[in-house]
């Protein structure tokens, strides 16, 4: 049944562009939570995301003082007296191609969305405070298949699969310095959000006489949950130009227990309901280990990420669809280069001098894997960041991702991603002039 699922009708052969209230648009997306939200925060866009050994702040003669929420611990580095607010929005072009006996079918979507919203400030010494809000997982798909075999002396069913609604992460971080060089972190998760999905069967008599009712059905699933996570970090090597940290963040994993309310209405005119159950989502949300080194001097920096998650250890494999959850793994590298941060002249040369370039890369696989087939994802990323002065640590950052996922065996649809990330840190301290109150007018 599920390759029927995902031989999707994709309206013309050509690539047409469409739009709309969709977070994401991808068939997978039919079951489970959705496609997962990979984007991070400005800082890493264009560098894979490599960010669990990163430390919260900088060190002397760098100015690298970036906001990193990946790991609780590196909070415990946050300038004191400071302030860091980021905010980062992010637009995706999406092209889908799916073999079928008329050729390859095409389509493409467009989409945009806010990536996240973070705070971050200092509570005492060594000790520091973030909150952020971004999107967990998002659900997407317009999905139109023809059966002509079935019935088929009375007409063609059309069938319909539409779903949209996204999962939305809160997230409350504490991260403290007890010995130098070594740090801990907690957080709190919280998962909200609504996913609806609905069904339609419609058909359509080869003769135009006679009438059928549709049949059709509807699922709302409603979620909220609190999960806690750590971390660690430790720098083995932290001098004044060099510093290596070694991070590990662990994530609780547990039952989502999310609302689900299923509503299969009879088609007549009365309006008359066949089924109406309530009941808990049998999902679990998995464990995550996450391990990360990130080496750092004045000019450069490399960061290297592999990150765990045990999807099949308590969610069921779906029979009936041949749809099964699966461990994955996620490898991210990233580098950045910054020619010369303090640059002064004042000429083009040294504005370009003064950016900082950015280029990685990740692969895995998806948590979901249809007929046997892994789902694997890949993307390359590059990116910059503009310093909004000459002598201020406050930037805007740009990050260009091209991925692909998904296959062409059977009736599955390839996947292939554009991403554009764009992200404002404004740092308030004694490095800076925002948030910062004026002495005299």
């Amino acid at each position: 049944m599920v390759a029927a699922l995902l031989a999707v009708v994709m309206w013309t052969a050509p690539v047409r562009a469409q739009e709309s209230s969709l977070g994401t648009y991808s068939p997978y997306t039919m079951y489970g939570l959705g496609s997962l939200n990979r984007s991070p925060l400005s800082a890493f866009a264009g560098m894979g995301g490599a960010s669990i050994g990163f430390r919260n702040g900088g060190f002397d003669t760098t100015g690298e003082i970036r906001l990193n929420v990946s790991n609780p611990a590196s909070l415990s580095g946050l300038v004191p007296r400071s302030f860091i607010f980021d905010v980062g929005l992010a637009g995706s072009n999406q092209y889908l191609s799916q073999r079928s006996t008329e050729g390859l079918l095409r389509t493409s979507f467009n989409t945009f969305n806010i990536n996240n919203i973070t705070l971050a400030l200092p509570l005492a010494n060594r000790l520091g405070f973030a909150f952020s809000v971004s999107p967990y997982s998002e659900v997407g798909y317009r999905v139109h298949t023809v059966d002509e075999s079935y019935m088929a002396d009375m007409g063609v069913v059309h069938y319909y699969y539409n779903g949209e609604g996204d999962v939305t992460e809160a997230k409350a971080a504490l991260g403290w310095e007890p010995f130098k060089n070594f740090s801990i972190g907690v957080e709190a998760n919280y998962l909200w959000g609504n996913i609806d999905r609905t069904y339609r069967a419609q058909i359509v008599p080869y003769t135009g006489t006679g009438k059928y009712n549709n049949v059709s059905a509807s699922t709302n699933e409603k979620v909220g949950r609190i999960f806690g996570a750590f971390g660690v970090q430790y720098s083995p090597l932290d001098k004044t130009r060099t510093r290596l940290t070694v991070g590990v963040t662990y994530r609780l994993g547990g039952k989502l227990n999310s609302d689900v309310r299923d509503h299969i209405p009879s088609g007549n005119i009365y309006g008359d309901t066949v089924r109406l159950a309530e009941h808990k989502s049998p999902v679990y949300i998995p464990q995550r280990i996450g391990v990360g080194v990130f080496f750092h001097r004045p000019k450069w920096a490399v960061g290297v990420d592999y990150i765990y998650e045990n999807w099949g250890g308590r969610n069921a494999y779906d029979a009936v669809n041949d749809v099964r959850y699966v461990d994955t793994g996620l490898f991210k590298i990233g580098a950045r280069y910054t020619p010369d941060r303090y640059d002064m002249r004042g000429r083009v040369a040294s504005f370009f001098n003064r950016m900082t370039y950015k280029a990685g890369f990740r692969t895995g696989r998806n948590y979901l894997e249809f007929h046997g087939v892994p789902m694997n994802e890949s993307a390359v990323s590059v990116g910059f960041d503009i310093p909004f002065r000459a002598d201020k640590i406050s930037n805007v950052a740009i990050g260009f991702e091209y991925g692909e996922r998904g296959s062409l065996k059977g009736a599955l649809v390839k996947e292939r991603f554009f991403k554009v990330n764009a992200g404002v840190m404004l740092f308030g301290g004694d490095y800076d002039y925002w948030f910062q109150k004026y002495k005299y007018n």
